[in-house]
């Protein structure tokens, strides 16, 4: 992992699925020097309500997902990407266009997803990796998806 030498902590990324409300449904952990499209897949596959796994129908991602390599295992999976695609986007020739091609209305609900991360970095102890293993952290985690979700019920 990487080393934050200020703070004195470990560096990891929290790959988030947030729903069309900026509700959180699951979140990993990954080394900070690891390409976020390492996790997505283990991230969306992770998904359940009650007992059964759950998959989005279409998923927002920002310009850092656009890859081809990525797209197709999503398409798989039966999620329509929608990520925009880079200035230099060389695309895979399939015959007809996928649907991801032309929608492209994500830009306008990316401020509920910043907004859940907001809500997160309230909490000092998840702001920062201020534990000693990632199984602590992923237990606090859970704590505030608890706290979250009880907080919209009462």
């Amino acid at each position: 992992m990487g080393y934050s030498g200020k703070h004195r902590v470990c560096g990891i990324k929290r790959p988030w699925v947030v729903d069309a409300n900026g509700n959180p449904l699951n979140c990993t952990l990954s080394k900070a020097n690891w390409h976020d499209q390492r996790n997505i897949l283990e991230t969306i596959d992770g998904i359940k309500i009650g007992n059964r796994r759950r998959r989005p129908k279409r998923l927002g991602l920002n310009n850092g997902y656009d890859s081809e390599p990525l797209r197709q295992p999503l398409r798989k999976r039966g999620i329509v990407p929608h990520a925009n695609y880079r200035k230099h986007h060389v695309s895979v020739p399939t015959g007809r266009p996928p649907k991801d091609k032309h929608q492209q209305r994500y830009c306008r609900q990316r401020w509920k997803v910043e907004r859940s991360f907001a809500w997160v970095n309230n909490c000092d102890r998840l702001d920062r990796f201020l534990e000693e293993s990632q199984k602590t952290y992923r237990a606090f985690m859970r704590v505030y998806f608890i706290k979250h979700y009880l907080g919209l019920l009462f």
